[in-house]
């Protein structure tokens, strides 16, 4: 079971404040490493982790700085980076969903079925694909990196809604 000796220097990760390293000595672990980097954070798999936080949140290791210029960047592009994949998986499946309803349409081969489900179908993809083009955008924005609105991605029925891991 490791045990925390000491822990210094610690600085937010992120502009919301949701994780923070700090350099950390351990007792009681196999390998006498010394002082390492650690990353805690409120909801850490391990009570050492969740310990750590919230003891530095309680300033008991020292000021907690804002996260630095680059540290700010790193952690806006992993996000935009997962959004990014679920828009472009998202798009990629209804691309697979349209081409044959164009298909069939192009060559006036469509039953209703087809014909109905073609623009919303297409309404869909492009809905996605705006939404991938704003993501996109978002180094162009007044507060980057400190302060991003992040798009909303779109719902099925081409409407949109708040991203709640974004919150």
């Amino acid at each position: 079971m490791l045990s925390v000796v000491s822990a210094r220097n610690p600085q937010w990760n992120d502009a919301e404040h949701s994780s923070l390293n700090l350099l950390v000595t351990f007792e009681g672990s196999p390998f006498n490493v010394g002082e390492v980097p650690f990353t805690a954070s409120p909801n850490d798999c391990e009570a050492y982790g969740r310990e750590l936080f919230t003891r530095a949140v309680a300033l008991e290791f020292g000021e907690v700085l804002e996260p630095s210029a680059t540290e700010l960047v790193r952690s806006v592009l992993q996000a935009r980076a997962q959004l990014n994949t679920v828009a472009t998986v998202t798009i990629n499946a209804l691309q697979l969903a349209l081409v044959p309803l164009q298909d069939a349409a192009r060559l006036g081969m469509a039953t209703e079925a087809e014909t109905t489900a073609l623009p919303l179908k297409q309404a869909e993809y492009d809905a996605w694909c705006a939404y991938r083009v704003l993501l996109s955008r978002i180094e162009d924005q007044a507060g980057y990196p400190g302060s991003v609105v992040w798009p909303a991605p779109p719902r099925a029925d081409n409407e949109t809604v708040e991203d709640p891991a974004l919150g």
